[in-house]
């Protein structure tokens, strides 16, 4: 922690999942460890409350189980895609209204410990300078206590200095991985097949390689590297598949496996 360190009794965690997991990729290359972030609110005390917000459709399906292993509750928020009729140029406007009920959720669990003399901890997972506001209210109006939990290289200065206190993310420093090794792990996983799904996709082969349950080493980042380039060495393909194979109406695309490719690349045996 940047400044002295303070106890209190108990933790109201809020996790910006946005702004976290967007953050340790662009930076790192790595995905949230939400046990880690657990442990951290441990040090101020009793996480009383522990949520994290985000459009969990826009995210791989595995990090809610994640979530749910960690003990942290996550709070969906559908991003509304809006156009405007008159508008020729088809231009679409995404509104997230994930961080404004980060920040009425806060508000309300401040009032209700301001109301029963409580002071709480509130650890603020985020770097986004936009809750300033939510910080100094936070502060000033309930009395509380809060702590920015930040990624390093993405929170905003200013953030900091209203909150008054900060307890960053810890970055877990990582080995480049063999990349000849990972995209041989990334082909056998897909060679072994995708059940209980009907075929792959470049999105499912992505989610599943992230997954724990694959132990595939490498960050987030070097995963999606080797996918793209096991693309571009054409040992994955993608084609055109029409879904009334499996049931469905209309077509998709699907990825298969080159597997007379990927022996001539010494991915298979």
């Amino acid at each position: 922690m940047a400044n002295q360190e303070i106890v209190r009794d108990e933790v109201a965690v809020f996790i910006d999942l946005e702004n976290l997991r967007y953050s340790l990729l662009n930076l790192y290359g790595q995905e949230p460890d939400f046990q880690s972030i657990v442990e951290k609110a441990k040090n101020y005390g009793r996480p009383s409350v522990m949520r994290a917000y985000a459009d969990f459709s826009e995210h791989p399906q595995h990090l809610r189980q994640q979530l749910h292993i960690a003990g942290v509750e996550a709070i969906n928020v559908n991003v509304k895609r809006l156009k405007r009729p008159d508008d020729r140029r088809g231009i679409e406007r995404v509104k997230n209204a994930a961080d404004m009920i980060l920040a009425l959720d806060a508000i309300l669990e401040a009032a209700d410990a301001d109301a029963t003399g409580k002071v709480k901890t509130f650890l603020l997972v985020t770097g986004d300078a936009d809750y300033i506001k939510l910080v100094t209210l936070l502060k000033n109006r309930f009395g509380q206590t809060v702590i920015i939990a930040g990624v390093q290289g993405a929170i905003g200065a200013d953030l900091i200095t209203a909150a008054g206190n900060e307890d960053s993310i810890e970055v877990e420093k990582h080995e480049p991985v063999d990349m000849q090794q990972l995209k041989t792990a990334i082909v056998k996983m897909v060679k072994k097949g995708c059940s209980p799904l009907k075929y792959w996709s470049i999105s499912t082969i992505d989610q599943w390689s992230q997954s724990p349950r694959q132990a595939i080493g490498g960050t987030a980042k070097e995963k999606r590297d080797a996918i793209h380039a096991l693309l571009d060495e054409g040992v994955l393909v993608k084609q055109d598949i029409d879904l009334t194979v499996v049931g469905k109406k209309g077509t998709a695309t699907q990825t298969v496996l080159d597997e007379v490719k990927a022996k001539q690349l010494k991915y298979l045996d």
